[in-house]
């Protein structure tokens, strides 16, 4: 009786190239996933700056109003540490009241000393990765809070 025995062929390359392409997808899998991780932990950052620039923001806006009188000006600086890496900019400015669409010029008439109001803009700026962000805020106070220098005798 005549056995013939099976040869197995080339088997080990076949397992070789089964690592290969496992070894490949894991890879491309791994690197989708630490891109995503990666651009989680990003956004999470930009979301917590976005938090602590409003914070920020309102402490610079009731700075101004807690005043008795502003002035129009334009100021600008630096937040003291742990929030050094933010700084801000406000400004005051007088905006006068447009007359209202259905009345003329010649009729109508604001009362002395209402025809404006003050405007506070304030803008907080900051990077991440360096990328530049920014935040604003815009109020607007009532006009007697304006200082304005007196009118010259005439």
């Amino acid at each position: 009786m005549i056995r013939f025995r099976r040869r197995r062929g080339n088997a080990d390359g076949y397992i070789l190239v089964e690592a290969v392409v496992a070894l490949v997808l894991l890879s491309v899998g791994a690197y989708a996933v630490h891109g995503t991780i990666r651009q989680a932990v990003l956004t999470r950052g930009q979301a917590e700056d976005y938090t602590q620039a409003r914070f920020l923001l309102e402490q610079v806006i009731a700075g101004v109003q807690i005043q008795p009188r502003i002035k129009e000006e334009t100021k600008e600086g630096v937040f003291p540490e742990p929030h050094g890496r933010f700084r801000w900019e406000t400004s005051i400015e007088r905006i006068d009241l447009p007359i209202p669409a259905r009345a003329s010029a010649s009729d109508f008439e604001y009362p002395r000393g209402l025809d404006y109001l003050a405007r506070i803009r304030a803008t907080v700026y900051w990077e991440r990765s360096g990328q530049p962000f920014s935040e604003s805020y815009e109020t607007l106070v009532s006009p007697g809070k304006l200082y304005q220098p007196p009118e010259p005798a005439r």
